[in-house]
């Protein structure tokens, strides 16, 4: 689970700004080659988001926090790429050592806590590079249940865009004991939990939007046996992740009744059009103001953008995923 994904559905957070506070924190980093760049930084600090970016310059840099309580921080490049994660409370001096390539290689000094899960981290990068990122985080979550490590794993390596995911999570975070679960690290993912645990029980329903060429129309699961519905918005990798996929299930099965969804929740129509008008799509493109939160889809709980989910005429939801090739994999099975 990432904080980043939450930013999305609140409103931008103000700057931060940190002068003459007595809940003042500090990071001091470096990255490795020492290159120059920006770095953005994202925590939540009881009450609201709060974000800024700070300059790297020949590999060096520093900024400063303020919080009332211990806060986890994600470090992101200029494109929101992930750096690295920290852990830090008001009178902490934090240092640093990010990997941009390897965000799970940080190294990080400054509170007993942060060092003890920057340790576990580095000595389980194979380990999660392998796949057995839960079966990890459940042994420790076992084994240290009044730890707040044990949270902080949770709360940023269970992929909670699958319903697995989302239970096992519900399971972990249960088995914490309620003192090493700070309210402003698990709250925003509890609120996901109990939002989309029973999501994937939820009806796709006739709903409207604006489809390109035709205005705005209302699409009915009813009009086709199967549907593949790929909800996404601008982002850099859509032309990659989402676009192949669904010009490929189109030209395959479209005259097998599938009927093919590109449905964006860009920012406006403006964001939408310029953004799909290289496709040169003969599936059908929708555009839904509101984000996941958009009448229409709001019951689908669509947790991470791009997300795919198959369909019946019936609006039984068949497959939620968020990725691409096992959404080709499930219509080529189910078609072939």
């Amino acid at each position: 689970m990432n904080i980043l994904r939450f930013l999305k559905c609140l409103l931008p957070a103000m700057l931060l700004c940190a002068c003459g506070s007595d809940d003042r924190f500090t990071v001091e980093g470096t990255v490795e080659g020492g290159r120059s760049m920006n770095l953005r930084y994202v925590f939540y600090d009881g009450d609201a988001f709060m974000q800024g970016i700070t300059a790297v310059r020949d590999g060096k840099f520093h900024f400063e926090g303020t919080a009332p309580q211990p806060v986890l921080i994600e470090l992101f490049d200029n494109d929101y790429r992930l750096l690295g994660r920290l852990y830090a409370a008001k009178g902490d001096e934090i240092s640093c050592h990010l990997y941009p390539s390897e965000p799970y290689r940080l190294q990080a000094d400054g509170r007993r806590d942060l060092s003890r899960w920057s340790r576990w981290l580095r000595d389980n990068a194979d380990g999660i590079a392998q796949g057995r990122t839960d079966s990890l985080v459940a042994d420790y979550v076992g084994r240290n249940p009044g730890d707040v490590v044990a949270t902080l794993l949770v709360a940023t390596l269970i992929d909670t865009s699958t319903a697995e995911g989302l239970h096992m999570a519900d399971s972990l975070l249960a088995a914490i004991a309620p003192e090493a679960r700070p309210l402003n690290i698990t709250q925003s993912l509890v609120a996901m939990i109990e939002a989309n645990i029973h999501a994937p029980e939820a009806r796709v329903r006739d709903f409207a939007a604006r489809v390109d060429g035709k205005g705005t129309d209302t699409l009915r699961p009813a009009d086709a046996p199967l549907w593949l519905i790929a909800v996404s918005t601008e982002e850099p990798h859509r032309a990659d992740s989402v676009v192949p996929v669904l010009r490929d299930m189109h030209s395959r099965y479209a005259d097998r009744r599938l009927r093919v969804l590109d449905l964006s929740l860009d920012m406006d129509t403006t964001s939408w059009h310029r953004v799909i008008r290289y496709d040169s799509a003969a599936w059908t493109q929708a555009w839904l103001p509101g984000g996941t939160a958009a009448a229409g889809i709001d019951s689908l709980a669509v947790p991470v953008l791009p997300y795919f989910i198959v369909a019946d005429s019936c609006g039984t939801q068949l497959l939620r995923t968020p990725s691409a090739a096992a959404a080709r994999a499930f219509i080529s099975s189910r078609l072939k």
